[in-house]
């Protein structure tokens, strides 16, 4: 077991504790068909972490041997930026917003992700490790003298904090992430309290990548949707109910009818109009009860017109008067045949201009007076 020797080469260990480390959890920091920076197309970028159950927890060291093999493997390989480095503790901080591919280089770490954190972080035995992870292979550490990325203890950086994680790695891919970690730890910051943990899996994250889903996250593509929660026919993803037509209930509990209480068929237990009333009425667009909502004819239409039977405009089929009779007559007041009723000029009759000249041909003469004479004490009667 020479991954031990190489451990007690940079620290004291003795002592064996109850687990404490959980699992090597990856989370994925950024998908890079968002963030638009070329060469990193189709590639996303994890963090591994080491999960911890106490704040106070320290990590010593991540390692490998021929009895406990080290695997961090990609089916694509990863990416590997020429200005960056094997650990992120050899990472200068300052050039790297100039540099936006070299934030998402591979690397190893314990708690840091440049020079700006300080780190009492170091590494050995991994040289044929790296030169396969630099060239775009997997990191295998599985030789009988074994290597190791470790720090000191009393390492801020190695300490779990309120998260209870230390960050191990930071992975560019576009592949398939897997792998087979080892580390040793301190439980509580206790050196006394050492403990070992074997071959724990990678657990990729889970996430949803469907822009219609509740849960989306942008950081993982359009075939992760395994674990996407879409809104039922209730509620949408704010646990709302869905109203589309704002009667107050919600549209799962909708019970469609005829909701019209005229109606034929009025359902009084329906909540929603579904169109299907069916309604007797006048559908006679110029009666005076048309009924726009009528299904059907009921007879039962009401005309409004002339009721009038002397009227020049009666209508027979009228019941309801609507004052618009023409009465047809004199108008004028003078007329011997005035009528106050008519509202449609009509002839008058006037008295003669020249009522003396009673024969008519247009002089009051003797001849008149002769036929006045004539006819003088006749009885009218």
């Amino acid at each position: 077991m020479k991954h031990a020797a190489l451990l007690l080469a940079c620290c004291v260990v003795s002592g064996l504790a109850i687990g404490q480390v959980t699992g090597i959890h990856a989370e994925v920091i950024a998908n890079h068909d968002t963030t638009g920076i070329p060469g990193l197309e189709g590639m996303k970028t994890y963090h591994l972490y080491a999960q911890m159950t106490q704040a106070t927890d320290e990590l010593s060291a991540v390692f490998g041997d021929q009895a406990t093999p080290l695997h961090v493997n990609s089916t694509e390989g990863f990416y590997q930026s020429a200005l960056g480095a094997d650990f992120a503790w050899a990472l200068n901080g300052a050039v790297l917003p100039f540099f936006p591919e070299v934030n998402y280089d591979s690397w190893f770490t314990i708690g840091v992700t440049d020079n700006s954190m300080g780190s009492l972080a170091g590494a050995i035995g991994l040289d044929m490790a790296l030169a396969s992870f630099n060239s775009g292979g997997n990191f295998v550490v599985d030789d009988p003298i074994g290597g190791s990325v470790f720090t000191l203890l009393g390492d801020a950086n190695a300490v779990a904090g309120a998260d209870e994680r230390v960050l191990i790695a930071q992975l560019t891919t576009a592949g398939e992430v897997s792998g087979s970690i080892n580390v040793q730890m301190f439980v509580e910051g206790l050196q006394s309290q050492s403990m070992q943990v074997l071959a724990m899996p990678i657990e990729l994250p889970q996430g949803c990548g469907d822009v219609e889903a509740c849960n989306y996250d942008p950081a993982f593509g359009p075939e992760n949707t395994a674990d996407c929660l879409y809104p039922d026919a209730c509620e949408d993803c704010e646990g709302n109910c869905i109203d589309a037509n704002g009667n107050g209930t919600c549209d799962c509990d909708e019970f469609p009818g005829c909701t019209n209480p005229m109606a034929d068929n009025y359902d009084g237990g329906a909540t929603s109009d579904d169109g299907s009333c069916i309604i007797g009425g006048c559908m006679y667009l110029s009666a005076a009860n048309y009924n726009p909502e009528a299904t059907y004819d009921d007879l039962s239409c009401v005309f409004a017109g002339c009721t009038q039977a002397l009227a020049l405009n009666f209508d027979p089929a009228a019941v309801l008067e609507d004052g618009s009779c023409l009465f047809l007559g004199c108008m004028d007041p003078v007329g011997l045949n005035f009528d106050p009723v008519a509202n449609v000029s009509g002839t008058c009759d006037y008295s003669a201009v020249c009522m003396s000249d009673l024969d008519g041909d247009g002089y009051v003469d003797v001849f008149d007076l002769l036929l006045m004479f004539e006819a003088y004490g006749y009885d009218c009667e």
